[in-house]
């Protein structure tokens, strides 16, 4: 008898754990479709900001030093992300 029972309940903790585990896999399901969605988006904002460096530096300066203030504006604020990312990642 009291292997029966540790047998059955052995069985309804996995049908438990299976469950949450759904119910999490739907979860990150959802949080990686919102995190994509966000990365798009970003990335759009962040093209139409350049762009609108770009056409700002136009009006002052000839194309080519408009592409290129914009191209080192571009480099030190990835440049930036990166360095801030690699002291994030060192601390941990």
């Amino acid at each position: 008898m009291g292997l029966a029972r540790l047998v059955v309940s052995f069985l309804e903790l996995l049908e438990a754990e299976a469950r949450a585990l759904a119910a999490g896999l739907l979860d990150l399901k959802i949080a990686s479709i919102l995190a994509w969605v966000a990365g798009f988006l970003l990335l759009a904002g962040f093209s139409l900001t350049v762009a609108a460096l770009y056409v700002f530096a136009r009006r002052g300066v000839s194309a080519p030093a408009a592409l290129l203030l914009t191209g080192v504006m571009t480099l030190a604020v990835s440049g930036g992300l990166l360095w801030s990312a690699r002291k994030i990642v060192r601390k941990i």
